[in-house]
């Protein structure tokens, strides 16, 4: 893992042939069996049990929610997406909603799968400890199985971006998924920091999912009066006052914030369908800037192309 202390462009290394080498004759994957996990939402505060169930292929993310006897599909699709407030929110035509589908994302992602079935019986996704490290363990005891279908990649084929103010993201062209974030915060703990990592299993394993959600203490009120961190804790969140952070347990990283900020942009992103190769920058960003990201880079074929590993 390397530090960056400022904005950094990463020069494009392109193989010749369309796929780098490590991602040519990869078959489309599923989960080996069944998952289930149960919890509270972060926001709502509500029990909920999710399920995680292998499908077929070309099947994607799809979210079941069952409901006064009925079971709605909701595709975790970035043309889904209803609020990016404090989570990503996805919706039907008919306004059925999951929310805080982020964390569990961005561990399919990072461990290739591509097809699964994500059946809640309440409209958010348990929050855990506020990372993805339980969907990490589960999803390496359950394991991964190839289906007889080769993957699809999305190549980045010139630079996207998207600038609000001081906030940017932007992906260029690479020949591998490489992410460099930037966050700063006007509180002693947080300050500026700063991380770039290759997305692969082994490394977002080991450095990225331990990282947890976080929030301050001045802040929760509000939150609470506006439908928001309902079942927000010192267990699925690092919380801060003014100037310390208040779990007993302190950091999991010194640098815990910009990891989870990474993890979050993982989640973000799988909302593109398939894996993206290139190679993304963002800074004092969230949820809706990289959501903004994926719809500049889909509003033209000069911006990407499909490709498979076959």
């Amino acid at each position: 893992m390397l530090k960056l202390k400022s904005e950094v462009f990463v020069k494009p290394k392109f193989a010749e042939q369309n796929l780098p080498k490590f991602l040519t004759a990869e078959k489309q994957t599923t989960i080996a069996g069944n998952i289930e996990i149960k919890g509270i939402g972060l926001h709502t505060g509500n029990k909920t049990s999710m399920r995680l169930n292998p499908a077929p292929i070309n099947t994607g993310y799809v979210f079941r929610l069952k409901k006064n006897g009925k079971l709605y599909q909701v595709k975790a699709s970035y043309k889904n997406v209803r609020s990016t407030k404090l989570c990503t929110l996805i919706s039907d035509s008919q306004g059925n909603s999951i929310s805080t589908i982020e964390h569990i994302l961005s561990a399919l992602y990072a461990f290739n799968v591509d097809n699964i079935y994500i059946d809640l019986d309440s409209n958010e996704v348990p929050v855990c400890d506020g990372s993805s490290k339980e969907f990490v363990a589960l999803l390496k005891k359950c394991g991964v199985k190839n289906q007889d279908s080769f993957k699809k990649f999305i190549k980045i084929k010139k630079i996207v971006e998207v600038k609000e103010g001081n906030k940017v993201v932007r992906v260029s062209p690479f020949d591998q998924t490489m992410i460099t974030c930037n966050v700063e915060y006007d509180h002693r703990c947080i300050g500026k920091q700063s991380i770039s990592i290759m997305l692969t299993s082994e490394l977002y394993e080991s450095q990225i999912c331990q990282a947890r959600t976080f929030g301050f203490l001045k802040d929760v009120e509000k939150l609470r009066k506006s439908g928001l961190a309902l079942g927000g804790s010192l267990d699925n969140a690092i919380v801060l006052d003014d100037d310390k952070v208040i779990n007993n347990d302190g950091l999991r990283y010194s640098d815990e914030f910009v990891r989870h900020k990474v993890l979050d942009l993982i989640g973000d992103i799988s909302l593109a369908g398939h894996r993206i190769i290139g190679s993304f920058y963002t800074s004092h960003t969230g949820h809706e800037l990289n959501v903004k990201l994926l719809k500049e880079i889909f509003k033209s074929t000069d911006n990407w192309e499909l490709i498979s590993s076959n």
